[in-house]
C-alpha cells in the first residue's frame, strides 16, 4: 500500500525516493536508509517488495514502472529518485533503458549490483537467476548502446572490495553512455553495504546534492587506482568513502 505523504514545503526534499531490494532480500533492508533520509528530511520516502522466484527482471521491471507511476500520481511529482540494492539496481536499468523510465527518474542510484553479472548467480534457481549471470540475453541487451534521449537519469554505483556476491568490476556501471559516477565503499560486504550508516549518509548527501540543496555538492571524481587498490578496476569515474 502506498500512503500520500506530507509535503514539507521544501522542494529540495519533497522528490519521492524508491528503494528497491535485491535477491532473497525485502523491504525490511532498507531500514537505516529510510531513517537517514527522514532524518534528513525527505518526506516521500518509498519501497517495493516483489518476488523474483515468480517473475524475472524485465517482469519485475514493469512492476517497478507501475510502482513509480503510482507514485507519481499520488505525490504530483514529475520525478522520482531510485536506489536500488543488488538485483533492485538492475531492475532499475532495465525500467530506466529498456521501459521509457528515463522520463521519470532524475538520480538513479545502485548499490552492489551485478551490472555485467555474477557466478554466484550459477546456482540460483529460475529465471531471474539465469539472467544474472554474465553474459545472459538480459544484460547483452543492457549493454546496448543508449540512444541519446535516453541518458537522462545521473547515475550512481556504489561497490565494495569485500563483496564476495558481485564483484567490483561488476558492481560498477562501466557502460560508455551512461553518466555513472562508481563509490568505492570500503570494506564491507554484499548485504552489510546495504545497512550500512556510511552508505545511508552518502545517499543522502547525493539525493540532497542532486535536489540542489545549499551546502552540499557533488563527489568529484577520482583516480581509479586512489579508490580501489586490487588494481582490477579500469575506469576513471570512481570516488571513495571510508570507513
Amino acid at each position: 500500500m502506498v500512503r500520500r505523504p506530507d509535503p514539507s514545503g521544501d522542494a529540495t526534499r519533497d522528490t519521492p525516493v524508491v528503494l528497491v531490494h535485491g535477491f532473497g532480500h525485502n523491504r525490511s533492508g532498507w531500514m537505516v536508509a529510510q531513517n537517514h533520509l527522514r532524518q534528513a528530511g525527505f518526506t516521500s520516502v518509498f519501497t517495493m517488495n516483489y518476488t523474483p522466484l515468480r517473475h524475472d527482471i524485465p517482469e519485475l521491471g514493469y512492476q517497478l514502472a507501475e510502482r513509480v507511476k503510482l507514485i507519481r500520481m499520488l505525490t504530483g511529482a514529475p520525478r522520482v529518485h531510485l536506489v536500488g540494492h543488488s538485483l533492485g539496481g538492475l531492475l532499475i536499468r532495465w525500467y530506466v533503458q529498456e521501459l521509457g523510465g528515463h522520463e521519470f527518474v532524475d538520480t538513479a542510484i545502485t548499490v552492489a549490483s551485478p551490472h555485467e553479472g555474477s557466478w554466484m548467480a550459477m546456482g540460483g534457481p529460475g529465471r531471474t537467476a539465469r539472467q544474472l549471470r554474465p553474459g545472459s540475453w538480459v544484460l547483452q541487451q543492457l549493454a546496448r548502446p543508449v540512444p541519446v534521449e535516453r541518458r537522462g537519469p545521473r547515475w550512481i554505483a556504489y561497490y565494495s572490495n569485500l563483496d564476495m556476491l558481485v564483484p567490483s568490476s561488476s558492481a560498477m556501471i562501466r557502460h560508455p553512455d551512461m553518466r555513472a559516477t562508481n563509490v568505492f565503499v570500503k570494506d564491507h560486504g554484499h548485504l552489510s553495504t546495504m545497512v550500512s550508516p556510511l552508505l545511508a549518509r552518502s545517499l543522502v548527501h547525493q539525493l540532497e546534492s542532486a535536489e540542489g540543496v545549499a551546502g552540499t555538492g557533488s563527489l568529484l571524481p577520482m583516480p581509479a587506482a586512489s579508490a580501489d587498490a586490487s588494481g582490477d578496476v579500469d575506469v576513471d569515474n570512481v570516488v571513495a568513502i571510508g570507513h
